[in-house]
């Protein structure tokens, strides 16, 4: 084989090459623009859950929510004076706060006023009522505290706020209030 034969061997060779190349960086970069295409769940999207032992029963309180652009949406559920609460929310989310900007449900610490369609006949107050409450995230977990205060993150109070969870098991809201939830996140709080 003379060095023609060589050199044209050669470049067929380099051709085939960036051929590959030029394949293999076009999956690459289709597989990080998927990924970067995906877009980012909203940080108040979830459900934060924390559980304590009382006489030999598991009680849990959970607020979960979901977001849409600052709108955040939520059900809320503790337990005190030896029952269950549940009130629903509506919020506006700026950084790493949600303030509540009005609750309805289980009259309690909360709130004083029910739920539409959710009353009894005798209720004094259905609708919704204001609140001086306001969430925010300190190191992925839930906190709560009264609305214009400074929201604090330490090791101590990440550690007190509500983890997030997955939510399985049938934990969290009922099928009623999460239905809420969606609908309330696009704009209608009924």
């Amino acid at each position: 084989m003379d060095m023609a034969g060589i050199e044209e061997g050669m470049s067929k060779e380099v051709a085939d090459m960036r051929i590959v190349k030029v394949l293999i960086l076009s999956v690459a970069v289709s597989a990080s623009g998927a990924s970067a295409s995906k877009p980012a769940k909203p940080p108040f999207e979830g459900l934060w859950m924390s559980c304590e032992r009382w006489q030999g029963s598991s009680i849990c309180a959970y607020k979960a929510l979901a977001q849409q652009g600052t709108r955040v949406c939520g059900v809320q559920s503790d337990f005190a004076t030896n029952r269950y609460y549940v009130q629903r929310f509506v919020g506006t989310a700026r950084g790493n706060v949600v303030e509540i900007d009005r609750i309805c449900g289980d009259p309690g610490s909360e709130t004083d006023t029910y739920c539409a369609g959710q009353a009894p006949a005798d209720a004094a107050k259905v609708g919704w009522g204001a609140s001086d409450r306001q969430l925010s995230l300190c190191e992925g977990r839930l906190q709560a505290g009264k609305k214009g205060e400074a929201a604090h993150c330490t090791p101590a109070s990440a550690r007190a706020a509500m983890p997030k969870t997955s939510g399985r098991d049938g934990e969290g809201p009922e099928a009623e209030d999460r239905a809420w939830m969606a609908s309330c996140a696009q704009g209608d709080d009924g």
